[in-house]
């Protein structure tokens, strides 16, 4: 056994050993565990263990009493933290990776939970995890990172939701809460400066506009920072090239930065008590977010083995006479983590590339153009929840709401060549009603039965310009869902229930085909006569399934409950969005998935500590995967993005999370994850695409741990100094089905730091974070497009940063 593995299993058992070989003085939660007494300033004088109330079973319940691995986090413990947007929240939750997509999928996350979720953007794809405002369905992962400010609490729910969420979350569902108003007059202002100009103002307030019964709370927050990553002009810093120079201006050879953020956003809730039985909350919210295109650096040059079609770069792909590069190195590339094909002569830096987001010579014989440097999103939403309580043990939660967004980002892949230019319009419009009728029978039964509509139209749209390929694309999609669900808690004996759940979903989806020639406007010209062919037709998917959920609980004591469950999900088929051949407009079917699991919650030692365990075996059915070569009869291998059913797998894995106490003012909170992913068949469609049974699933990594250790100093009318310390640790992983050297992700261990004092009144603070402490170099994740333009981006982590803030409170 390696001295990696050795830590690893030290450290689970290390979790455990804690809460049950130790017993501090004092308590605090955390992760898991809800409010942090530190994080809100100042110790509590009370050692006992808070309660934390979620309410993944449609009805509030403490935590420690739900038959679900759940990781609850409050507003506290997010801004002791520093956490600031929903991607963070996986540093501490296990068997959960959330990472920001690569440039060419635009503003998104990419999410899976132990080992199932989805990287792809496109409308046409279920994300696999759910993501939640407020009870509300975000349906795509396109603008799905969700700002974290004036928040109630965060539920990540590990496992599928398919008979609890209000829309099939086959690897679990994130679910975000805002504060509601309570016009008590109370908000915050906080202003933050950091590193790369980061600029930030967060704020909110809450007002009674009619006493005891309408209160009003507005929130607004605006960002602003430089990117980290710099493109140069590479005619500049190479002097002599023959390749052109396009820069306009004298501006030390920058044409600008990636990774910028620049947005504004404003939430405003309105609540109605119109009676002790009858409550309305009303939410709109407005984002508009211009912030330069993602972080890409240039890693590799080289065809991908075994697609025909596609040079292996050289001289086909070049500018002013000089190669893009081959496999063994590249000018461009500055550094790359997988070998020694750096070439450039000008830097090594990590954070360097050449991206013009000019096609100076389209390969269509059209005229040169250039592209917005951007990652943009503009959208807004409205939702109303209606709570009428019927009776006094039954009562009535209407959900309705409707969003709209448009987003506009643009790849190129990090060359003046330019192989892969590609600008992204897209647009949805979506509406959802959901009806829950929750009641409970003599005491011993909570019920909820309910129904959910829900459905979007989209337009995506791409000036697509690869090597083999120039068109503009012009698809419209449809989904409509519609389901019913029941769920019902039977408290068969003092301390022992029964939960049973049951899902009915019919779900359809249509994809209009749009190719357009690239001359004159979108709408112009004709496109490639090998994919004109696809204009106008239309691919549809039909899905319905019946989910279940049983689960036993029992609780041996007030300190310890354990539960034993099984449950179903399912993800909805649909038709191949990005066919570039009439051959490649094939549908594929839903994934459906089993979960097995047992787990154990505790509040130990007079609830000084809490430590919660889960152990969980999934068989993975029909896995879904985009694979790079289409073998198909009468079109080429590539360029190829086909979804597949891959066949299957077995996935399974243990998760512990603790929250304790070490002494007075110091607290502790730790996580570890293991994930073993096993594929047990594979399609034909999966072989022929490079897939084997060794390989594992996308974003999977086998190992992630956390921990946090804070320190409240009480100073006395000084105030509180509170350090913090966090440590996260995720494995390497791969960023497709077909594991590669060239798109694993590297591991990643990051440490971050806060220091915040705050007043003894506690209405001001001050707060000094730094973020990758060790300045580590790290990908948030790389994209392997060898099969269609013989590249590998990467899109790597922030280095070092440092920022101020300054918070008033009221």
């Amino acid at each position: 056994m390696n001295v990696s593995k050795i830590f690893r299993l030290g450290l689970l058992s290390g979790v455990a050993g804690a809460a049950l070989a130790a017993a501090p003085t004092s308590a605090q939660t955390s992760g898991s565990a809800g409010t942090s007494p530190a994080a809100a300033g100042a110790q509590s004088d009370d050692p006992v263990m808070d309660d934390v109330v979620v309410t993944a079973q449609f009805r509030k319940q403490n935590v420690q009493d739900t038959p679900l691995a759940i990781t609850a986090i409050d507003a506290s413990v997010l801004a002791a933290r520093g956490q600031s947007s929903v991607i963070d929240i996986a540093a501490q939750a296990p068997n959960v990776t959330l990472r920001p997509a690569t440039a060419t999928f635009g503003p998104s996350i990419q999410a899976f939970i132990r080992g199932v979720g989805q990287y792809d953007s496109s409308y046409a794809f279920e994300p696999g995890v759910g993501l939640y405002v407020d009870d509300v369905y975000y349906p795509s992962l396109t603008g799905s990172i969700v700002d974290l400010v004036d928040l109630d609490r965060v539920e990540i729910l590990r496992g599928p939701q398919g008979t609890l969420s209000g829309q099939n979350s086959i690897g679990g569902s994130i679910k975000i809460y805002s504060k509601k108003p309570d016009g008590e007059g109370g908000g915050f202002v906080q202003a933050t400066y950091g590193r790369f100009n980061r600029v930030e103002a967060r704020g909110a307030l809450d007002v009674a506009l009619v006493p005891d019964k309408l209160f009003a709370r507005i929130t607004a927050t605006g960002v602003s920072r430089d990117g980290y990553v710099t493109r140069y002009d590479y005619a500049c810093t190479h002097p002599g090239t023959t390749v052109p120079s396009f820069q306009t201006a004298n501006a030390d050879c920058k044409l600008g930065t990636q990774g910028g953020k620049s947005y504004a956003a404003v939430r405003g809730a309105l609540r109605w008590v119109a009676s002790d039985r009858l409550e309305v909350n009303l939410i709109g919210d407005y984002t508009n977010d211009t912030s330069e295109a993602a972080p890409s650096t240039l890693l590799f040059v080289g065809n991908q083995a075994g697609v025909p079609g596609v040079p292996n770069a050289t001289s086909a792909y070049q500018i002013g006479g000089v190669a893009l590069g081959n496999a063994t190195g590249s000018p461009f590339i500055t550094y790359s983590p997988y070998g020694n094909f750096a070439q450039d002569s000008f830097t090594s830096s990590p954070y360097v590339n050449y991206a013009t987001y000019v096609n100076p010579a389209p390969r269509d014989g059209t005229a040169a153009y250039t592209v917005g440097d951007r990652n943009a999103i503009s959208g807004w939403g409205i939702s109303g929840q209606v709570d009428f309580e019927l009776t006094d043990t039954l009562s009535l939660k209407s959900i309705t709401a409707y969003r709209s967004y448009v987003t506009r980002y643009v790849f190129d892949e990090g060359s003046p060549v330019d192989t892969a230019l590609i600008d992204n319009y897209d647009r949805l419009k979506q509406v959802s009603q959901e009806l829950r009728l929750t009641g409970k029978i003599a005491d011993t039964v909570n019920f909820t039965i309910g129904g959910f509509f829900f459905r979007y139209d989209a337009v995506t749209r791409q000036r697509v310009d690869i090597p083999s390929l120039q068109f503009i694309e012009d698809d419209k999609i449809r989904e409509t869902t519609k389901a019913a669900f029941a769920n019902v808690d039977w408290e068969i004996a003092t301390g022992l229930n029964l939960v049973g759940g049951i899902r009915y979903t019919t779900a359809n989806k249509t994809v209009t085909y749009g190719r357009r020639g690239t001359p004159g406007s979108i709408f112009g010209g004709l496109p490639d006569p090998r994919v004109r062919s696809l204009d106008g037709v239309v691919g549809r998917h039909e899905s319905d399934n019946w989910d279940f959920r049983g689960a036993l609980q029992y609780r041996w004591s007030p300190e310890i409950m354990t539960y034993a469950q099984v449950s179903t999900g399912f993800k909805i088929g649909g038709v191949n969005p990005r066919a570039f051949f009439p051959q490649q407009a094939l549908p594929f079917g839903p994934e459906k998935l089993t979960a097995y699991e047992l787990g154990v919650k505790t509040d130990l030692f007079d609830r000084h500590v809490r430590l919660n365990l889960s152990g969980f075996y999934n068989k993975y059915r029909d896995i879904l995967v985009v694979v790079s070569s289409c073998p198909l009869t009468g079109a080429p291998a590539a360029p190829c993005a086909l979804p597949v059913n891959a066949g299957e797998a077995t996935v399974q894995g243990i998760e512990a999370e603790t929250t304790l106490r070490l002494a007075p003012g110091l607290t502790a909170d730790a996580s570890v994850a293991y994930l073993d992913f096993d594929y047990t068949s594979l399609s034909a469609a999966a072989i022929a695409s490079g897939v084997t049974l060794s390989m594992r699933g996308p974003f999977t990594p086998k190992w992630q741990y956390s921990g946090g250790l804070q320190y409240d100093a009480d100073l006395g009318s000084a105030g509180h100094l509170i350090p913090r310390l966090d440590l996260a640790h995720v494995d390497a992983f791969y960023q497709q089905a077909s594991n590669a050297a060239l798109n694993r992700v590297p591991g990643r261990t990051l440490l971050n730091a806060h220091l915040t004092w705050l007043t003894q009144s506690k209405d001001w603070s001050v707060t000094l974070e730094v973020s990758n402490l060790t300045n580590k170099l790290y990908y948030n994740s790389v994209f392997d497009n060898r099969g269609s333009n013989s590249t590998v981006t990467g899109y790597p982590g922030a280095p070092r940063e440092w920022a101020v803030t300054v918070k008033r409170s009221f």
